[in-house]
């Protein structure tokens, strides 16, 4: 059995006019992408597939007396046409021919945000803003069928799958003054339509039993359902000038949860993290080390298993040489994992199976001319 070839051909056009003036800053952009997907294999999980998106768009952003504005719409005109291949058994050859089903749809969307933004004095900047998204499905989500082996599973697309809107509101907190720096973000997500890849239960597989494996992967679908996301995003820190450097200390926090409307978990959500960061910079060296401490994952959605908490600590050690012709140096030292954790990503598809990388040590040299 030879290789499988993935391949992907894409045209893109694009333009965007300046159309504002020294008040009103405005801007019209059209752009054309023409994208040809190929998958060709033993272990080919979709046929070949074309798209076509054409995107209009409008952009706005102006101070007025009591906050400044941005203002954005955009539509797109999007194609998909490929096909899906259903294995026929042909009892009188004892061999199975593949047969093939087209589709071709035209998908049209819709999509604005809004933002409004104020300084409350010198230090303190909050901003409001107000977004409705829709997405086309991806050529994937709708016609893929066949063995995902990045993923582990066999998955199985939808080609009746709506189209997803959704619905977001976010406000912003932003503070600088004399080298602290400080910014808060809460948001709140509701999705239509959200399209999400479920892993079949024990009983689903029960009901076909072992009259067709999936060639040994597990069956996932595609699907959708009204989903909320709701969650909050925190960094703090403080700049400090010494007699050689600057050195800057953070912390930063982010947590978001999703829910179906029904209540049950959304899968593979990333857990709440915590991230401390220091960093010292002088004349050309850079010395960076993060202490990324994640909690346990234990919110998880049907037939999906939990993850435990780790911390990961990672360094970089960067120095940068000017030559006297212009051209640069860098030199780093660099360390990831250094506590050597086992450590797994609660949102990867294959966690269970596959654990981040252990304690990484190397050395990279680069030069620009």
């Amino acid at each position: 059995e030879g290789p499988t070839t993935l391949t992907n051909d894409a045209q893109e056009y694009g333009a965007i006019f300046n159309i504002g003036n020294d008040s009103l800053s405005q801007k019209i952009a059209i752009n054309y992408v023409v994208e040809d997907i190929s998958v060709i294999g033993n272990e080919a999980f979709i046929n070949p597939t074309e798209s076509k998106e054409l995107t209009l768009g409008y952009y706005l952003s102006k101070d007025l007396d009591l906050f400044h504005v941005d203002f954005g719409i955009r539509h797109d005109q999007i194609s998909r046409n490929g096909s899906v291949s259903h294995d026929e058994h042909e009892e009188d050859h004892d061999e199975h021919e593949a047969e093939l089903e087209y589709f071709d749809r035209d998908i049209n969307t819709t999509s604005y945000a809004l933002t409004l933004s104020r300084d409350i004095n010198e230090s303190l900047e909050v901003s409001l803003g107000l977004s409705s998204l829709e997405r086309a499905p991806s050529a994937v989500e709708l016609l893929i069928n066949g063995p995902h082996l990045a993923t582990g599973r066999f998955e199985v697309g939808n080609f009746n799958l709506k189209t997803e809107r959704a619905n977001n509101i976010d406000l912003s907190f932003k503070y600088s003054n004399d080298g602290f720096y400080g910014g808060l973000t809460f948001f709140q997500n509701d999705v239509d339509n959200y399209i999400y890849l479920m892993d079949e239960t024990e009983d689903d597989h029960a009901d076909h039993g072992d009259e067709d494996d999936h060639d040994g992967l597990t069956l996932a679908n595609y699907l959708q359902q009204d989903a909320e996301f709701k969650g909050y995003e925190l960094e703090i820190g403080k700049t400090f000038d010494l007699a050689r450097g600057a050195l800057s200390l953070s912390f930063a926090r982010d947590s978001v949860s999703g829910e179906f409307t029904d209540g049950h978990n959304l899968p593979r959500m990333t857990p709440e993290r915590n991230l401390y960061k220091f960093n010292y910079v002088e004349d050309g060296l850079t010395f960076t080390l993060i202490l990324k401490d994640v909690s346990a994952q234990n919110d998880t959605a049907e037939n999906e298993t939990a993850t435990g908490g780790f911390q990961m600590l990672n360094f970089n050690l960067s120095k940068t040489i000017e030559t006297s012709l212009g051209s640069e140096l860098v030199l780093s030292v660099f360390g990831k994992n250094l506590l050597d954790e086992a450590a797994r990503n609660h949102s990867s598809f294959v966690k269970d199976e596959v654990p981040m990388s252990g304690r990484n040590l190397g050395v990279r040299v680069s030069y620009s001319f």
